[in-house]
């Protein structure tokens, strides 16, 4: 049992210099254990009188931690190990204090906060913007690409190094600001040290695909004044696509429970109503290969090569007043939607259900204690992180207008392989089979208007539209390569400096025990991404949207368009076959000039630099019934500087959408 004298002043004093380490910006909870065993005589009145003193996160003041009511988890390294878990990332987004959607590498979108490729934490569903990230008690700066960053990327930290994360659960606004209000997460690294270590961890999946492996090596030195650590980690993980695990499978698919508990995947709705065999594939998710005719009767109709049940070229209606369209009378609808959805087709299952990345992160740190009673103690962090991710988004549909008078508009009788709409349509509501599938769907209504069955046909309901002449359209239809691809590039730096001690002087009356840290930290980083696909300008220009008379790659209308528009244009059939490939769905352009001219890329450069300067003193005020009052005093300056820099594509939004 520690007794209340000098050794116990000595003991308390040694608590504290461990509890510096987070009083920078973001005092972290440092816990230590009882120095020594406590008898097994000791009566539980003398335990409780002896609880140590800690630095707790959200106040910066020393109290004793199992009085506080602040709900606080500690992982320790060493048990994330065991687990196989390494990356501080995944470890922290697997706790159970995380809460909510946690980004991870698996999103590739254009509206992430850090932009793709960047691993965040996110503590009760508030957002990764509402947690705060601690390295050593100290604040890490955000980083990532495409936009405004609003938090840490955890890649950052080598997983080596760590002893063990400890997350509050509180909020600590009041001390840290607004990106305090979910909780704070302190990572706490390594002080002992014995040399060199070197691990390896290697992860094969039973299934296709998606290996990893980790690399760490650390070496670091512990003396009598301080210590000195450093650790570099390396890791590289293959891409996972959909069709390599069987949970996700070649589609998306129904799941569904019945009333006896029994799992359900077969898609019954489209061959009970439309008669169309859609699987067990979710139907009608992602439709293309197909045009949507503007100002008839139809919706869709879809690529049917060689065969028409209307007057289209090549093209047929799938379903019309909600029932699937079987113009040859062999029983089977024309059209079944399984053909069209992108859903379980190569663009789809080729996407990536994990991306490939590979990253390097490096950190160096130590301490030093000068002699004299103020225990003045130099220290330094430095860490560097370089990382790259790639991932395939999915299929992304194209589906633009088409002006009438378009040369390769379907609907433009004018033009070589065009017909009039109208009469295309009127050829399937006159077409023998489709009226005798019209009387059995309208059989009641028109026997409750005393129409013979002989004359329940859309002529008489008026359908029939005549010619309509030239038409637009829009086809809808997937480019390989169009808006699914992106890639990044991050590089990080931080550095941070500073001195702590003990303010001895700082002794009047009932003021004692008063520490201090002063320290700067200076972080950089610069991020990357770019993304390939269609521009919307250049498609317009090249269907005819900026000419009286539609045609391609014309400027008559006095629209300013820029060179980068303008020059190289050459006319795009969005009606070529090979735009339209039935049970493959994704295509590509007639000739390698369309696709030239139409594609661009979408680069994007954000660099994020944080200045930031701490000073902050703590110790004990007074004594009271209920203890001892503790008081702190401090100061932080910080700037913030973001440089994001789109090009033309990204600022002015020219992708296609």
């Amino acid at each position: 049992m520690t007794s209340r004298g000098s050794s116990s002043k000595q003991s308390f004093l040694q608590i504290l210099l461990l509890a510096l380490l987070l009083t920078f910006t973001a005092g972290g909870v440092w816990a230590q254990d009882a120095a020594e065993e406590e008898d097994e005589d000791t009566t539980e009145e003398e335990e409780a009188a002896d609880l140590d003193k800690v630095v707790v996160t959200g106040s910066r003041l020393q109290r004793e931690t199992y009085t506080s009511i602040s709900p606080l988890q500690i992982i320790t390294a060493e048990g994330s190990r065991e687990a196989g878990l390494v990356n501080s990332a995944e470890i922290l987004q697997k706790s159970t204090a995380s809460a909510g959607q946690q980004i991870d590498l698996s999103f590739s979108g254009f509206v992430l906060d850090n932009g793709p490729g960047a691993s965040t934490v996110d503590l009760r569903g508030l957002g990764a913007g509402r947690t705060l990230v601690l390295l050593n008690g100290r604040r890490l700066a955000p980083s990532g690409v495409e936009g405004a960053p609003v938090a840490p990327d955890l890649n950052l930290i080598p997983g080596s190094l760590v002893q063990q994360y400890e997350v509050l659960l509180d909020g600590a606004s009041s001390i840290y600001g607004s990106d305090a209000v979910a909780g704070v997460t302190n990572i706490i690294m390594r002080k002992d040290f014995d040399g060199f270590e070197a691990d390896v961890f290697y992860n094969q999946p039973d299934h296709d695909n998606g290996e990893s492996y980790n690399v760490n090596l650390a070496w670091g030195q512990n003396f009598d004044r301080g210590m000195f650590g450093i650790g570099v980690e390396y890791n590289d993980s293959d891409e996972i696509r959909l069709i390599d695990r069987p949970w996700v499978g070649a589609c998306d698919k129904n799941h569904e429970i019945d009333e006896n508990g029994q799992i359900r995947s077969q898609d019954v709705y489209y061959q009970t109503v439309f008669g169309m065999d859609v699987g067990e594939c979710r139907g009608a998710v992602q439709l293309a290969a197909r045009t949507f005719i503007y100002g008839t009767n139809v919706g869709s109709v879809y690529y049917t090569p060689g065969y028409s049940n209307g007057g289209w070229p090549n093209f047929s209606e799938s379903s019309l007043f909600n029932f699937g369209v079987d113009g040859d009378g062999d029983g089977v609808t024309d059209v079944n939607f399984r053909d069209y959805d992108l859903n379980g087709k190569p663009a789809y299952y080729n996407s990536s259900l994990w991306p490939a990345s590979d990253r390097i992160s490096l950190m160096g740190y130590g301490e030093y204690v000068f002699e004299g009673e103020m225990n003045n103690t130099f220290f330094f962090e430095f860490n560097y992180n370089d990382r790259d991710f790639s991932a395939n988004g999915g299929p992304a549909q194209l589906f633009p207008d088409v002006p009438g008078d378009n040369p390769f508009n379907i609907c433009n009788p004018n033009a070589p392989g065009g017909v009039d709409c109208g009469l295309a349509e009127d050829a399937l509501f006159t077409n023998p089979n489709f009226i005798a599938q019209f009387a059995n769907n309208f059989a009641d209504l028109c026997a409750a208007f005393g129409v013979p069955p002989e004359f329940c046909t859309p002529e008489t309901f008026g359908l029939l539209n005549g010619p309509l002449g030239a038409l637009p359209t829009q086809p809808i239809v997937a480019v390989n390569g169009d808006r699914n691809m992106v890639s990044t590039t991050m590089e990080q730096m931080r550095g941070v400096v500073g001195f702590k001690g003990d303010l001895p002087f700082v002794d009047w009356g009932s003021m004692s025990s008063w520490v201090y840290e002063v320290g700067l930290s200076y972080t950089e980083s610069e991020g990357t991404s770019s993304r390939p696909g269609i521009r919307g300008d250049r498609l317009d220009y090249s269907l005819g949207w900026y000419s009286s008379t539609s045609t391609p790659c014309q400027n008559d209308s006095g629209a300013s368009l820029s060179s980068d528009v303008t020059t190289g244009c050459v006319p795009v059939n969005m009606f070529a076959p090979s735009l339209y490939p039935v049970g493959v769905v994704s295509g590509d352009f007639a000739t390698a000039a369309e696709r030239d001219y139409l594609f661009d890329t979408r680069d994007f450069t954000t660099d994020y630099t944080q200045t930031l300067f701490t000073a902050y003193a703590n110790g004990f005020l007074f004594e009271m019934p209920g203890g001892t009052a503790m008081g702190g005093i401090g100061v932080e300056w910080r700037e913030d500087d973001i440089d994001s820099i789109p090009d033309d594509v990204a600022r002015d939004g020219l992708f296609f959408g």
